[in-house]
C-alpha cells in the first residue's frame, strides 16, 4: 500500500513550520512517498523539504491553490499511484488523521473522502466571520447533495482530503480541458458537484484541526478568510461569496 499512496502537501513559505510537519507525518507513516508543491516560494521551502528526504515540484511562480492541486493530481498519475492525501504544510491538520482518509479510500473503497473538523476538532478562537462561515457553507452544501450522497456535508472547505485514481483522472482532465476547477476559493463546491454528476462516493472522517503558528494561510492567502485578524479583503471574500457560489451552481446545473 505505501507504493500506491502520496501524500502531497501545497506549500507556500513554509520554511519554518514544513520540518516539523514533514517529521510528524514520517514518524506515523514511514516509508510512504511525500510531495511537497512549492508554489513560488521566496523562502527556503523547497531546501527544507528536499533535506527532509521528500519529493518537491516546484513552481516557477505563485499560481495559487487551484494550480497546486492540479500539480500534485498531474504527479500523482504520472507516477502511478492509486490515492492521493491532501494535507497543509502549515500544521493546521492533524498528520496522524491522514490513516483516517487512506483506511476510507482502501479499504472502504470511497472514491473521494474529506476530513471534517465539525466530525473531529476545530480550533479555537477562531473569528466569527470564519466560524460561522464555514457553517452557513456547509449547510448549504449539506442541502444541494444530500440526495445523491445521502450523507451530510459537514466541512466542505476542507482541504484536507483524499481521492482515487478515479477522481484524479476526472478532476484532472477537467480543469486541463473546462474553465472548472481553475478558482481556489470554490474548487470545493465545484469537485463535489462532479462527484455528483459521476456518482462517485463520497466520505467524511473525522479529522483534528489546529490554529496556525502565526494564523495565517499563505496557500490561501490571496482568497480572504485566511486566517488571523480578520481584513478588508475578509470582507470583499464574505461579499463576493454569493455571486461565486450561485455561479458554480448555475454552471453545473445548467452544462
Amino acid at each position: 500500500m505505501k507504493n500506491s499512496v502520496l501524500i502531497a502537501l501545497p506549500a507556500k513559505d513554509e520554511e519554518k513550520k514544513l520540518g516539523a510537519v514533514l517529521d510528524e507525518i514520517h514518524s506515523h507513516f514511514p516509508g510512504f512517498d511525500i510531495l511537497i508543491i512549492d508554489d513560488g516560494s521566496t523562502d527556503r521551502t523547497s531546501e527544507v523539504a528536499l533535506a527532509k528526504g521528500v519529493l518537491v515540484f516546484k513552481h516557477d511562480r505563485n499560481y495559487g491553490y487551484a494550480r497546486a492541486l492540479q500539480s500534485a493530481r498531474q504527479y500523482a498519475l504520472g507516477r502511478g499511484y492509486e490515492y492521493l492525501v491532501l494535507c497543509d504544510a502549515d500544521g493546521q491538520h492533524e498528520p496522524q488523521d491522514i490513516g483516517k482518509i487512506i483506511d476510507a479510500l482502501v479499504e472502504k473503497k470511497r472514491d473521494f473522502v474529506i476530513a471534517s473538523r465539525a466530525l473531529g476538532s476545530a480550533p479555537q478562537g477562531d473569528p466569527f466571520l470564519h466560524k460561522y462561515g464555514r457553517k452557513l457553507y456547509s449547510f448549504l452544501v449539506s442541502l444541494l447533495f444530500y440526495h445523491k450522497f445521502l450523507i451530510r456535508i459537514t466541512d466542505s472547505s476542507s482541504g484536507f482530503k483524499g481521492w482515487n485514481k478515479k477522481v484524479m483522472e476526472l478532476l484532472s482532465k477537467i480543469y486541463t480541458t473546462t474553465n472548472k476547477l481553475h478558482d481556489g476559493r470554490i474548487n470545493d463546491l465545484e469537485e463535489l458537484f462532479i462527484m455528483a454528476k459521476h456518482r462517485l462516493r463520497v466520505l467524511e472522517v473525522p479529522g483534528r484541526f489546529y490554529k496556525r503558528a502565526d494564523d495565517v494561510s499563505r496557500i490561501y492567502g490571496d482568497y480572504g478568510l485566511s486566517g488571523g485578524a480578520v481584513k478588508m479583503k475578509d470582507f470583499v471574500y464574505v461579499l463576493s461569496w454569493p455571486v461565486l457560489f450561485f455561479r458554480t451552481v448555475f454552471r453545473n446545473i445548467l452544462r
